[in-house]
């Protein structure tokens, strides 16, 4: 962004790069003025025309520069005026009055000051910043002695207002640039505060928007889990049912965090839910296909996907397509087995990506009394400890192996614990969705 773009915004102005650089060149002026105004009054004083000649001239610059200042879009021509007045400045003052005089003190400022009034072109203020290094180094290595006739306390009077407006310009910018930050501090508090409420408000809503009764469903036993990174999360878990049968369920995972992923999970319940009724004949993994043309075209350009695992429920066994998401666990009554469950091979693909090849695979197991299938999202195996170790498939394998013979509610919160247990002091880094369906 421009400096044209950055006049007039910001806190109270100071926030702006624009209006900063306008304030410190405003003051730098009107310092030089009244200094100047000061010494060419001193130097007719002292009949040292050639000083009092060049300090009204620099009078002239300094005023026309001020007049000038409010209208400019851009500083760089100005300061490289006033850059090679204070050189001539120094040049004449060591010849006239010896390098006792501090005039060099000036050069020192000028170095500073780019970075100041050229915030966002650094590669226009290093080499100038550079320069006037190298030549206040020069000058005060340099010893000259005054070839005017001055008296030893005029020079130091003279050398006492060189540092002592040169520091006094100094502290006023810092005490803009301590403004500065205050501001900004405290305006980041209060924008901070605004969107932890925003964002407290928008997870109220989509839990409100995901919530369903589970309790009274026939024939299942049903326990969930699902815990943001942060306030709004980008999984997606639901339940799909008419009255108290519960015909199928699904997890699924947006890509990224946050209020835009949690977004996307508000449009894509309505598309899941819509299309999982739409065709009841039909096998799933064309109504899959079906969800993946409506999410590409409905998000436009957001640039979101989703994986995810749809099921269908049936009298003994279950309709599962996979969409680029983590296997579910299957746990059977009659054998005691308790594994993943094996993907068919040729499924390829996520939801959402557009001109991306998908190919889903309807798969079908037995599902039989006593029988459980345990969803997640892949934040459950991809959490991490202190030692920088996963969770993993095996340790949420024995976690949920642990608790088989338990109600799904309890197994649910077995395997959550077990999950921060494991995790300790380290923050969640993904979002967690546990989904346990006992038959």
């Amino acid at each position: 962004m421009d400096f044209k773009q950055k006049r007039g915004k910001g806190l109270n102005g100071l926030t702006s790069s624009y209006q900063r650089a306008r304030l410190v060149s405003i003051f730098v002026c009107i310092c030089s003025l009244v200094y100047h105004s000061a010494i060419c009054i001193f130097f007719y004083a002292i009949d040292l025309k050639p000083m009092f000649y060049y300090n009204f001239v620099s009078i002239t610059i300094f005023t026309l520069i001020l007049i000038f200042v409010p209208r400019l879009k851009s500083f760089v021509f100005v300061y490289n005026i006033g850059l090679l007045e204070v050189i001539v400045h120094q040049i004449m003052a060591d010849y006239y009055l010896g390098s006792y005089s501090s005039f060099h003190s000036f050069i020192l400022l000028m170095g500073l000051l780019p970075f100041l009034i050229f915030e966002n072109k650094k590669r226009y203020a290093l080499p100038i910043t550079a320069l006037s290094s190298l030549l206040y180094i020069y000058f005060s290595c340099r010893n000259i002695e005054a070839h005017a006739q001055v008296t030893a306390g005029t020079l130091f009077g003279i050398r006492c207002m060189n540092i002592t407006i040169t520091v006094f310009i100094i502290l006023f910018v810092v005490l803009i640039y301590t403004r500065v930050v205050y501001r900004i501090e405290y305006y980041l508090k209060n924008h901070s505060d605004s969107l932890e409420n925003e964002i407290k408000m928008a997870a109220i809503i989509q839990q409100n928007f995901f919530r369903q009764e589970i309790e009274n469903i026939k024939k299942y036993e049903v326990g969930y889990f699902s815990r943001p990174m942060v306030g709004v999360s980008g999984d997606l878990y639901d339940f799909y049912k008419t009255g108290e049968k519960l015909d199928g369920l699904g997890v699924f995972d947006v890509s990224g965090h946050g209020i835009s992923s949690g977004l996307v999970t508000m449009l894509v319940k309505n598309i899941i839910h819509q299309e999982f009724y739409n065709q009841p004949d039909v096998e799933l993994w064309e109504i899959v296909n079906k969800i993946n043309d409506r999410v590409i075209e409905e998000k436009g350009e957001i640039q979101n996907y989703l994986t995810g695992i749809l099921v269908r429920l049936y009298e003994n066994k279950f309709e599962l397509v996979d969409a680029g998401h983590p296997a579910p666990i299957l746990y059977k009554k009659k054998t005691g087995e308790c594994s993943f469950v094996q993907l068919g091979e040729k499924a390829v693909g996520v939801i959402g990506i557009a001109g991306f090849p998908v190919y889903y695979e309807s798969l079908y197991y037995d599902f039989e009394d006593g029988d459980e299938l345990i969803l997640f999202s892949d934040g459950v195996i991809d959490i991490k400890n202190e030692k920088d170790e996963y969770f993993g498939k095996e340790r949420l394998l024995e976690a949920a192996k642990l608790n088989i013979e338990k109600s799904a509610a309890e197994q649910v919160s077995f395997i959550a614990n077990s999950i921060y247990s494991f995790c300790g002091t380290r923050e969640q880094n993904d979002d967690l969705t546990i989904i346990v369906l006992k038959k």
